[in-house]
């Protein structure tokens, strides 16, 4: 494994988005690169060795070392078995309910959206718990 440099705001280099291979170009009085074909934003972090990506249709941060060439720092967000189960749960609720529905269980229904009802909630505020960490 290569060690990571120092990277020289006064230096153009790759961008590390490789579906147009563009060139980060430094911006003028700042500690930030443009990318001159994706137009992607990014920051150097305060000890002047990785490259954060400011913006983007993604949520999640993306953090680059330079090692002659771009290397990720974290790993792309992968889902606990928590999450993953709690998915499952909730498809499968979900699923119950279409077949209740189609049934036409009245009773049954109120009962079994009252429980979707919770189990997205709790799914939707997990979520967010889980995003919050990791962007913070």
């Amino acid at each position: 494994m290569h060690q990571p440099q120092k990277i020289d705001i006064e230096q153009i280099y790759p961008c590390p988005c490789l579906r147009k291979q563009g060139k980060l170009k430094p911006i003028a009085l700042t500690n930030a690169f443009g990318c001159d074909r994706c137009s992607l934003l990014f920051e150097l972090e305060n000890d002047g060795y990785n490259l954060l990506q400011l913006g983007g249709m993604d949520t999640q941060r993306h953090v680059w070392q330079w090692v002659g060439k771009w290397q990720t720092t974290r790993e792309p967000a992968r889902y606990t078995f928590l999450e993953t189960a709690l998915m499952y749960a909730a498809s499968l609720l979900f699923l119950t309910l279409i077949i209740l529905w189609s049934l036409n269980l009245q009773l049954a229904l109120k009962i079994s959206i009252a429980i979707l009802l919770f189990i997205l909630l709790g799914l939707i505020i997990w979520r967010l718990l889980v995003l919050r960490h990791r962007i913070f």
